[in-house]
């Protein structure tokens, strides 16, 4: 009965994703038009399959995708790179920052880009109300480790009267019934998330039970997932496939469209260009004095593929592959000789 339901009421997406209802926020995800705002490491809870790196866990910190933010112009710039339609604000625990929260959702509203955000805190009336007036679009409650579920009901009821998008969000651990009976009583919305090993979790979900896919999903995810797709009326799931094929490979591709010309643009959304390394203001003296476009990094120089090639035998020059974030992580070096 569950196949046959998610085959014939259900829409099927990439990476085996699947929806009978997405929200905004959602479609821009896989639009990879979405920016995400991490804005704290900080959270109370202790959920045993937390994702989160090392880099970011327990502490307060704001990352704009893989950009860490010192400024807002950090934010602004991430935001710029990848021409985003929306924001996704998570954590973390977000709401232990509410007065961050506020101006992000505000100044995000203002420019009429749409915003979500996340959270496992049993949000106040008052906040509710805050968060509505900053221009807050989508709310994601999300019950840690899938307990006290009943709980908030009100704050989802409260959401909805305040004219934010309200469901929760949860990785598919454990069917619950409770859920299905609130998101269909109230015509909210529920995502549920294919589990995922990580390094910070993965020992954890090991002790559990939980054995590892090809992909780092979580063998049997999926499957609870199907029970909840069963039964609630405005449904999504989202795969751990989707989220590496589809989502992060889209928002690439929109960065990498944004950097100059002479990049070269893979189908995976890395980008090819040549690399030009040694005494940079000599470099820069002859890439100026023949008219050649550059980007200087910490490197070097990154040049049009052809430049490098014809500079090779006055500097160490190499053909690289990269990924367009601000890390710039290098895929792959080939040497020039």
């Amino acid at each position: 009965m569950g196949k046959e339901k998610i085959c014939g009421d259900m829409k099927r997406i990439e990476g085996g994703s699947y929806y009978t209802y997405l929200t905004e926020g959602c479609r821009l995800c896989r639009r990879g038009a979405k920016l995400v705002l991490f804005v704290t490491g900080l959270c109370k809870r202790k959920c045993y399959y937390c994702p989160i790196s090392e880099e970011k866990k327990g502490k307060d910190v704001i990352f704009a995708n893989e950009r860490e933010v010192r400024d807002i112009d950090d934010v602004v710039d991430e935001a710029l790179s990848m021409d985003a339609e929306g924001v996704a604000i998570t954590g973390g625990e977000p709401l232990l920052k509410l007065e961050r929260v506020l101006e992000f959702v505000e100044m995000f509203s203002k420019a009429d880009m749409h915003v979500h955000l996340y959270t496992s805190v049993k949000a106040k009336e008052s906040v509710l109300k805050k968060l509505a007036e900053k221009g807050l679009h989508e709310i994601r409650f999300h019950p840690p480790e899938l307990k006290g579920i009943k709980e908030y009901e009100e704050p989802l009821k409260k959401a909805i009267k305040f004219s934010i998008e309200a469901g929760f969000e949860i990785p598919a651990v454990e069917y619950k019934e409770e859920i299905v009976e609130i998101v269909n009583r109230n015509d909210a919305f529920l995502n549920v998330n294919e589990l995922e090993f990580s390094s910070t979790n993965f020992s954890n979900l090991i002790k559990r039970g939980w054995e590892v896919g090809e992909g780092y999903e979580a063998k049997g995810s999926k499957e609870i997932a199907d029970k909840y797709a069963e039964k609630v009326r405005k449904f999504h799931f989202c795969s751990v496939r989707f989220k590496n094929v589809a989502q992060l490979r889209r928002r690439l591709i929109r960065m990498a469209f944004n950097m100059p010309d002479f990049y070269k643009v893979t189908k995976d959304g890395t980008v090819i260009c040549g690399l030009i390394e040694g005494d940079k203001e000599l470099i820069r003296k002859v890439l100026i004095q023949n008219g050649v476009e550059f980007q200087e990094v910490e490197e070097g120089f990154e040049v049009p593929v052809d430049v490098a090639e014809s500079l090779k035998n006055e500097f160490m020059v190499s053909i690289i592959e990269r990924y367009p974030t601000s890390k710039r992580i290098i895929v792959e070096k080939i040497p020039l000789e």
